[in-house]
């Protein structure tokens, strides 16, 4: 009869670690660096994109986004931790090669591992032409 491995609760320490390893994956977009820490059945819900499945899918998006994004500098925080389970926030900035406009955003991600690999990636993003914080934002005539 199988016996089920219980994973230990992942630390802050351990989670500080795997945010340095993804800023400087994505600092050299390193898609294959990215893609090793996934499970083959990753669940990936970014921003207002529809809902992406599977290892070849999430391949096929991070190729596509470092193709544009030129110079991607990130830099993730820690925000918490609960089993296998973390959150960051990130600010995040770039050139768009398609306009050779430069992009700045800022988001939060939750992410799920189970057996050491990400299930789950969910990231919600605010994009802005760099310099134009908040003059298209909706929220901005609550201010």
């Amino acid at each position: 009869m199988p016996t089920a491995t219980i994973e230990r609760d992942l630390t802050e320490a351990d989670v500080n670690a795997s945010l340095a390893k993804s800023m400087e994956r994505f600092a050299r977009a390193d898609v294959d660096g990215l893609l090793s820490r996934y499970d083959d059945d990753i669940l990936i819900r970014f921003a207002d994109l529809p809902e992406i499945r599977g290892k070849a899918a999430a391949e096929k998006f991070l190729r596509a986004r470092f193709a544009v994004q030129e110079d991607y500098k990130v830099d993730k925080t820690f925000l918490l931790v609960s089993g296998q389970k973390y959150g960051n926030s990130f600010t995040a900035s770039w050139t768009d090669t398609s306009t050779g406009k430069r992009y700045e955003g800022r988001g939060v991600e939750v992410l799920q591992l189970r057996n050491g690999k990400v299930i789950q990636w969910d990231c919600s993003y605010n994009i802005w032409e760099a310099g134009k914080a908040g003059e298209n934002s909706y929220f901005a005539k609550f201010l």
